[in-house]
């Protein structure tokens, strides 16, 4: 090594590309699920009033139950993926003489991941379609009815982070991007 304490990889190193996309899908993934539970969450105080101009009642995501669900969901799916992306980084998962307990770690969040989210937004859906007229009442669609649909398609989006993140960690992808190769 010349005296170096720099590691220098092989010309014929197995390009590692799809590290690098399966971290950036779990950063977004988490990113997406954070997000779309805080919009959830800040759906609320959604007054309807009646005909006399009294309010008769506020409503909040908390007065629906997949809203809860979307909410509670997706904050336990950001707090996996931050184990995903710990373990991805810092116990290595790559290589075949990897430990196999990280990648066994890592197939298991993938999966509970998919299943809060696809469950979670899934749910979301249906309860739009069954309490329709009961969001829409707020205001003629007003804010609550738009932090719901806002939330329930960035969960949608988080979902296919998640899969497409758990598809790209098993794919070999033609480029490397750390430890960078130079010669």
């Amino acid at each position: 090594m010349n005296g170096s304490d720099c590691h220098v990889m092989d010309d014929d190193a197995a390009p590692n590309g799809s590290k690098a996309v399966t971290l950036l899908f779990r950063l977004s993934t988490l990113a997406l699920a954070l997000t779309s539970a805080v919009v959830m969450a800040t759906a609320s105080e959604c007054t309807i009033y009646g005909l006399d101009g009294d309010a008769t009642s506020v409503t909040t995501f908390k007065d629906y139950q997949p809203f809860v669900y979307l909410v509670g969901s997706n904050i336990a799916a950001t707090i996996l993926e931050v184990a995903a992306i710990y373990v991805q980084i810092g116990k290595g998962d790559d290589g075949e003489d990897a430990p196999m307990t990280p990648r066994v770690v890592l197939v298991v969040v993938d999966v509970a991941v998919q299943m809060l989210l696809y469950s979670a937004t899934g749910a979301v859906f249906v309860a739009v379609i069954a309490y329709g007229p009961q969001i829409r009442a707020c205001g003629g669609g007003g804010h609550f009815c738009d932090q719901v649909h806002r939330s329930k398609t960035i969960s949608l989006a988080a979902s296919v982070s998640a899969v497409v993140a758990a598809v790209a960690k098993d794919v070999v992808l033609p480029f490397s991007v750390w430890p960078n190769p130079s010669p």
